[in-house]
């Protein structure tokens, strides 16, 4: 009878015993910090990628964290605005982040990328356009540069309208990435023996758009190259609309990202963007379908974004939370690692990284960027969303 109780208490030490290990074991959280614009000019596009950053989160602590720790997420508005971001990266190194995810567009991205390398602090990069402006080691991008996104674009479009050979250039020459793409369009348009008859630059925060549209108009060019976001080209092309302008419009990726196929409508007819993803089913990448399905049905029922939400480069965002856990987790890096050890152990994968396999393929090149196969995009009016403009055996670079 002793032995029998002995057995007994014996037992019922044993999830104490797991217990008490398990509490002793327990590690303390990652810290990663995210800079996005969820307020003012570029919301919208805040908005966005704050979903597929949400569903990465999502999905690495369901599996279990990292090396036994949870990822504590923390999201922070920069307003779009460099100043700001640069105030919140500061604050992010302070609280012990590993890692800042953003800021998003080139202006902001100039401003923080030398203060990462300054700070020591692993800052990665998602969707800004501006070549040149990456430093490594500290500060890298996965998104491919209008230097080779807008040469890929362009070849397309005169493979798509060959009849083109006159263009007019126009762009927000105030904002980095606009002003960048308006000199990556002019190099493209020479590249491709086409006559560049005038650049037109307006500024960000443009509100009557109508002195440029009658100088475009009465420059009659073939085809429009722009650069600038959304909230802008939607006004220059309701100012082109109402001066009966009916010529091709190729726009560089600032307006591929964001509602701008479910917000231009039937001003959409002649619109063309460069990108690498769009709404459409991509069987041949494993886990596209899927992560297009769940994308839209998650924006639909968390954001107030139009619908059906355009997925454009947010397998991009995705992929980039993917490629920090993969990291942090081959370099054996949880909430308990030194956080400088952990913040220098970062870079030095991330800066040495040859190529990485999402939902996206890329290779990365010395300058700190990603490149991606980019493809000439159209808007489909009738499902407002993106279509590849042309035949997957017609697409430069496209096996």
């Amino acid at each position: 009878m002793k032995t029998i109780r002995a057995i007994i208490i014996a037992c019922l030490a044993i999830p104490l015993a797991i217990t008490s290990a398990v509490a002793q074991t327990a590690k303390p959280p990652l810290k990663v910090g995210v800079l996005l614009p969820l307020t003012g000019f570029q919301a919208s596009y805040g908005e966005m990628y704050k979903v597929a950053l949400s569903m990465a989160f999502e999905d690495i602590n369901k599996s279990g964290g990292i090396n036994g720790s949870h990822v504590e997420l923390t999201v922070q508005d920069d307003q779009g605005a460099p100043a700001q971001a640069a105030l919140l990266f500061r604050r992010y190194v302070a609280e012990g982040v590993v890692a800042v995810l953003g800021p998003i567009s080139g202006t902001m991205w100039e401003t923080v990328a030398p203060l990462a390398n300054t700070l020591k602090t692993p800052a990665l990069n998602w969707t800004a356009l501006k070549p040149g402006i990456s430093k490594k080691p500290y500060a890298l991008r996965l998104h491919p540069a209008d230097d080779t996104m807008i040469p890929e674009g362009v070849a397309e479009f005169r493979k798509k309208l060959p009849d083109v050979k006159r263009v007019v250039i126009v762009g927000d020459q105030k904002e980095a990435s606009g002003a960048s793409g308006v000199e990556e369009f002019r190099k493209a348009a020479q590249a491709q023996k086409l006559e560049v008859i005038e650049l037109v630059g307006f500024e960000t925060r443009t509100s009557d758009f109508s002195p440029v549209a009658i100088k475009i108009r009465g420059l009659a060019p073939d085809a429009v190259f722009l650069s600038a976001f959304m909230p802008n080209t939607l006004a220059l092309l309701k100012e082109l609309e109402a001066q009966n302008f009916q010529r091709p419009i190729l726009a560089n990726a600032l307006i591929w990202a964001g509602a701008f196929p479910q917000l231009v409508g039937a001003l959409g007819k002649n619109v063309y963007t460069i990108g690498f993803n769009t709404n459409e089913p991509a069987p041949q990448i494993k886990g596209q379908p899927e992560f297009v399905t769940r994308y839209i049905k998650t924006a639909a029922e968390t954001t107030k974004m139009p619908q059906p939400a355009n997925v454009a480069n947010t397998t991009l965002a995705y992929d980039a939370v993917m490629l920090l856990a993969q990291t942090l987790r081959d370099r054996k890096i949880d909430g308990a690692t030194d956080v400088q050890k952990a913040r220098d152990a970062i870079a030095e994968t991330l800066s040495s990284m040859k190529s990485y396999s999402g939902f996206n393929t890329l290779t990365m090149r010395e300058s700190g960027d990603g490149h991606i196969q980019s493809h000439l995009l159209e808007v489909d009016v009738q499902n407002k969303r993106w279509k590849y403009s042309l035949a997957p055996i017609d697409r430069i670079g496209s096996k």
